[in-house]
Order: C-alpha cells, then sequence, then structure tokens
C-alpha cells in the first residue's frame, strides 16, 4: 500500500465520522448560528466534550463556524481583519427550544485559512491537534465544501501524527504516540488543565479511533515505522529527532504568546463573553449574578465586575 492509498484510508475514516448523528439540540444551535452569520456561513462543525454524549445539560455546545468572508460573518471589516490576523473569533450564543436554554460557544474562521492551518508547514499546533480529535458535521453547504473539510481534517491527522513520531527514540505505541502528543500541544497553550493527564484521557475516550488512524496516517506522512514486538520502531535520524524536538521547543513559546494575544482579542470581539462568563460562574460556584446593560457593552471591566461580585458573596474559595 503506497502513500496515497494509506491517505485515502485516513480519509475515508474521517469521511464516515463527520457523518455521524448528533445531538438534536445541536443541530438545532447549529442552524440558528447559520442564520445568525447568514450566506457567508459553509459549514459548521460540532466537536468537543459534548459530541459523544447523550445530553448537553449545564453543558455548552462547542462548534467551529467555516466562513467564506470574515468580515460579512463578523459583520465589521475591522472584526474581519483581527479573525483572519489572529483566528478565530469566538462568539457566545443561547437558544430557547422545547424551554430550556441551549447555550454554545463557537469560533468562526475562513474555509481556507482552516485548510491553510492542518498543513505540516504551519508551526502553531492549535488547529491541527483539534481536529486531529473526533467532530461531526453539524451544518454543511453543499459537497465540495463537504470534501474540502473531509480532506483538511485528514491533513490535520497526517500533521499530529508527522510532527509527533520524529520525536521518539525508541520503541512506540498508539497510546504513546497520541498522548504524547497532545500533552505537548496542550503545552504549546494557556491551559489550566494537567497536560499529561487530559493527553491520555483524549486517547482513552476513542481508543479504537486513534488506533485505527495511526499507521495510515504516519505511511501517508512518509514515516511508516518498522514494527516489532507489538510496537512501533521510529526511521528517524538523530539529527531529525533533534531537530523535531527543538521544533516543539519553538512552537511552546509561539503557541503561549499567540494564546496571550488571543485572550487580549478576545476581550474586545468574544461577543457574548460576559453572559458565558456569567454563566459558568453560576455552575462553577452556585453563585448567581445579573448581567447588567454596561457590563455587556464594556466587557472586559465587565467581566472583571462579575469576578468582584462573586468573590464578594463567597463564590471563590
Amino acid at each position: 500500500m503506497d502513500i496515497r492509498d494509506d491517505r485515502e484510508v485516513v480519509e475515508h475514516l474521517i469521511a464516515g465520522e463527520l457523518e455521524q448523528q448528533i445531538l438534536a439540540s445541536a443541530s438545532a444551535a447549529a442552524s440558528d448560528i447559520a442564520d445568525g452569520h447568514g450566506d457567508t456561513v459553509a459549514a459548521i462543525l460540532f466537536y468537543g466534550s459534548c459530541l459523544q454524549q447523550s445530553t448537553d445539560e449545564d453543558k455548552v455546545l462547542d462548534f467551529y463556524v467555516l466562513v467564506d468572508s470574515c468580515s460579512k460573518a463578523n459583520g465589521s471589516r475591522i472584526l474581519g481583519m483581527l479573525n483572519v490576523m489572529i483566528p478565530p473569533n469566538v462568539y457566545y450564543r443561547e437558544l430557547e427550544l422545547d424551554g430550556r436554554t441551549i447555550r454554545s460557544k463557537y469560533a468562526v474562521m475562513s474555509i481556507s485559512g482552516f485548510a491553510n492551518a492542518m498543513d505540516r508547514s504551519r508551526l502553531n499546533p492549535s488547529f491541527w491537534a483539534r481536529f486531529a480529535q473526533p467532530c461531526a458535521l453539524a451544518y454543511c453547504r453543499d459537497q465540495e465544501t463537504r470534501t474540502v473539510i473531509t480532506k483538511s481534517i485528514t491533513q490535520a491527522v497526517v500533521t499530529f501524527v508527522g510532527e509527533v513520531m520524529p520525536t521518539f527514540s525508541w520503541h512506540v505505541t498508539s497510546e504513546t504516540l497520541w498522548s504524547k502528543g497532545f500533552r505537548m500541544t496542550y503545552k504549546a497553550e494557556l491551559r489550566a488543565e494537567n497536560s499529561e493527564q487530559r493527553g491520555r484521557q483524549i486517547y482513552q475516550q476513542n481508543q479504537s479511533r486513534f488506533d485505527a488512524l495511526m499507521l495510515p496516517a504516519l505511511t501517508a506522512a512518509g514515516l511508516a515505522p518498522r514494527i516489532g514486538g507489538g510496537r512501533l520502531i521510529p526511521t528517524t535520524t538523530p539529527v531529525k529527532r533533534r531537530m523535531a524536538r527543538l521544533k516543539w521547543k519553538l512552537r511552546t513559546l509561539q503557541g503561549k504568546a499567540l494564546s496571550f494575544l488571543r485572550l487580549i482579542k478576545g476581550a474586545f470581539t468574544f461577543t457574548g463573553a460576559v453572559d458565558y462568563l456569567a454563566w459558568k460562574i453560576g455552575r462553577h460556584s452556585g453563585v448567581s449574578v445579573n448581567v447588567k446593560p454596561w457590563q455587556r457593552r464594556f466587557q472586559l471591566i465587565g467581566g472583571i465586575s462579575l469576578f468582584v461580585q462573586t468573590w464578594l458573596r463567597g463564590g471563590f474559595r
């Protein structure tokens, strides 16, 4: 089986995964989001913790909205420019459905930028590491768009294993490859989670899926390993191994700086951020806070004031 055949195996697995059935609430939320941004929406991907659960009760649904024009999708040339320069722009939206509130957090990005972000030439891992994980199509405009997304996510998987495998010096298993990769990508962002623990969790939650993807993805990346004793033996030379590890050190520095810039940008572009923050505070602290109009208008100051209110009411321990 050659590299092209192995890429087709990965693509076939991804295509099937994208068609999986999702929560009715996620379908409704995706339709609402698409209506809110108009005909520039090409596709909406559903991902995250709710993807494989039977309920969204007391949770926020996570989506990626892929668009033709960032300016049209964001309703502003300036916001569109920021979206292109430091993707993605993030929004929070609520939908009343059958007497309850469906909460969604979604990221907006151009479909062309999405495809480019998966390439191995891209130093930052945040996009290809995110979409090497399971996701589903909640909305897709047409077959051409579906093909672009399937190939983009296939490339995300190939890039992931292609950038992680060369860092190993000896025997590798599917678990060590995927877990280490997710651990390193978490370390390349500003994250509160324990990267070691989270890396293993991501693998264990979808073990059969990651196991099925590993070998064809490695071959598609041009890194077909030798196999011995049920383990993979890397064929990377010592020089290339040192270069791969150095590249990950650079990723960590660049990734943390980029995460910080996204946080700063988000204070001004994350529409609905204060409502989302109020919901999170109530969920985790049990303290209910009412959002005032001025807090929505001035999100940065409004967010700080919500933290102060919560602290004064004993919400933080």
